[in-house]
């Protein structure tokens, strides 16, 4: 086989350089699943109201823990062992609080948490429906003193930043096709450490099966942390990775949020046949626990990968 020409696999064809070159393994599932999207939708959705919906949802599902998950406690730690290595314990004064960059903050699920413990957070978020109810939230735990919001898009908001002792970014990157520049980026803000994390696998509203009844082909896959950690290792940047399992954050307040939102995740919003074969998957798969709608029993299995300390620089492009 020439080099560069395709290679059968799983009755597909897969690009040889795709095979071990991570960066346009990454590349390639953002495009060819943005594609997808663009060739299966059913119309056309207002990004607004898009953004609205789903950061409500979201929002319902963080809120109601009771506890922070695995990943925000991984970055309590990382600000205490940025305040511990502070060079003004030499002196015997108290350093302060680490400041927290967290770069797709969303509606708070990271900042707030972060901000309620007494960090100073600045949070990179370009949506207005993300932004609002940061606020919101931030207002109700009387923390918003403490944070600072930045409503453009990452990396363009970078130079609007500076640098800070933690750096954070928390599902964030599955539709970036340009990983390269986002990543540096990141690293380049953070003066200690700088935590990623990504699901290990397809985060799917509903089961593969439903998606290939719907549309009678695959879901093409998001980049997951696995994919991450070959970008990473490609690039040279040094750092370590774990993984956490934690509850599913999909959850609906009725049956008809969750058939309005799976059917659009499945891209079959102005499908009526494809909405009634959403809505009886819903009726049977959901159980009301704690007054929201989950798939019971439902685990995410996801990854951080802990790059620095010092803000680690890649070594070739």
């Amino acid at each position: 086989m020439m080099a560069g020409e395709p290679a059968a696999r799983d009755g597909a064809l897969v690009e040889e350089t795709l095979l071990w070159d991570a960066v346009a393994r990454w590349q390639a599932l953002v495009r060819l699943r943005r594609e997808q999207f663009e060739r299966l939708r059913s119309e056309t959705p207002d990004p607004e109201d898009y953004w609205r919906r789903r950061s409500a949802n979201y929002y319902g599902a963080v809120r109601a823990r009771r506890e922070p998950d695995a990943f925000v406690r991984a970055v309590m730690d990382a600000c205490r062992d940025a305040e511990a290595h502070d060079a003004r314990w030499a002196t015997g004064a108290e350093p302060p609080p680490a400041t927290v960059l967290d770069v797709g903050g969303g509606f708070g699920a990271v900042a707030v948490p972060l901000a309620a413990s007494g960090r100073r957070v600045t949070a990179v978020e370009p949506h207005p429906s993300m932004v609002h109810l940061l606020g919101e939230w931030a207002a109700d735990e009387r923390v918003s003193h403490r944070i600072r919001v930045v409503q453009e898009p990452w990396p363009l908001a970078a130079s609007q930043v500076g640098p800070h002792d933690v750096v954070v970014c928390s599902h964030v990157l599955y539709p970036i096709e340009d990983v390269v520049p986002f990543l540096d980026a990141l690293v380049a803000a953070s003066r200690r450490a700088c935590l990623v994390t990504l699901r290990l696998g397809a985060a799917e509203l509903a089961p593969p099966d439903l998606f290939e009844r719907l549309h009678g082909e695959r879901r093409v896959p998001q980049p997951g942390f696995g994919d991450l950690c070959a970008v990473l290792a490609d690039r040279r940047i040094p750092f370590t990775a774990r993984t956490y399992e934690s509850d599913s954050t999909w959850s609906f307040a009725d049956l008809d949020e969750a058939e309005e939102i799976v059917s659009e995740a499945l891209l079959a919003a102005g499908r009526p046949d494809a909405r009634a074969v959403i809505r009886e998957w819903a009726a049977g798969a959901l159980e009301m626990r704690d007054g929201r709608l989950v798939a019971e029993g439902r685990r995410t299995l996801a990854g951080i990968a802990a790059i620095g300390p010092g803000g680690a620089q890649p070594t070739r492009s």
